[in-house]
């Protein structure tokens, strides 16, 4: 499973499994809570544990991609784009539950009981089966702004990074300039902006307001790749290796750090 959609919303994995566990904590914030006087210790103690869980997740993962971070200071507060390391969250956790035994010990066990059960309905959700059976790249050829047409499965050994987009779509807008920052520089993979059901001259008129130029921007007016990869909105990265096989689907905006990170793996994985 790469996400849920609901209606018109959809929710990415790593988003939906943040969220499931967040709902399962508080919840059991309540349930093992088991008198009127304990669970008010126990919710005093609630906010500051899931705050510090967050902080602590964050942190971890910034200093995992600290070479990113580093001359992007500004997107280590871009939490929309997601981005946390669950491991250093439980340890900031820990920190929570040992100044919780000296001070209210009676808040340490429900505390620990619920932050285990929101861990736990956080793995379900991120280990819920993927379908194996994915799509190829199609033989498609799709035009240009630049003129030539592009074959997407022409790979010819060479990874692919694929950002389906459209003008209308505030995300979209938000990681454009980064990712065609990253494209213009890449090297050892290729990156294709193919957008969704817009025509040329709208695509050029967006690309002119924000100054980024033709770049690898490829058009796809009946929004075919959207269907084929059963994308649920709008924007979605895609990596693919040197064959063309579908590696890993990203839903909504991308953090740089990501962005980089499936690059790297990418080329990890190349001949």
């Amino acid at each position: 499973m790469t996400g849920l959609q609901i209606g018109p919303f959809a929710l990415a994995t790593d988003r939906l499994a943040f969220l499931a566990g967040a709902m399962v904590f508080f919840l059991g914030i309540h349930l093992l809570s088991s008198n009127q006087s304990r669970r008010a210790q126990v919710r005093a103690w609630a906010l500051p544990a899931a705050g510090t869980w967050l902080l602590t997740a964050r942190a971890g993962y910034v200093i995992q991609h600290w070479e990113v971070f580093s001359a992007h200071p500004v997107d280590i507060l871009k939490l929309w784009q997601g981005g946390i390391s669950a491991g250093a969250g439980f340890a900031g956790l820990a920190a929570i539950a040992a100044l919780a035994v000296l001070r209210q010990p009676r808040a340490v066990a429900p505390l620990l009981g619920a932050a285990l059960a929101g861990g736990l309905a956080s793995q379900m959700v991120l280990q819920m089966p993927r379908d194996d059976d994915r799509p190829s790249l199609p033989a498609t050829a799709y035009a240009t702004l630049q003129g030539a047409p592009v074959r997407l499965d022409d790979r010819s050994g060479q990874p692919l990074v694929l950002n389906l987009w459209a003008s209308w779509c505030p995300p979209c807008r938000r990681e454009m300039p980064m990712m065609m920052e990253v494209a213009e520089a890449l090297e050892g993979a290729e990156m294709i902006f193919a957008n969704q059901g817009e025509t040329q001259a709208q695509v050029a008129g967006f690309l002119d307001t924000l100054n980024l130029g033709a770049g690898p921007v490829s058009l796809d007016p009946t929004s075919s790749l959207m269907r084929r990869f059963e994308a649920l909105g709008l924007p979605a990265t895609l990596f693919f290796d040197g064959s063309g096989t579908l590696t890993d689907m990203h839903f909504g905006e991308i953090s740089r750090a990501e962005l980089m990170s499936q690059i790297a793996t990418l080329r990890d994985t190349a001949p």
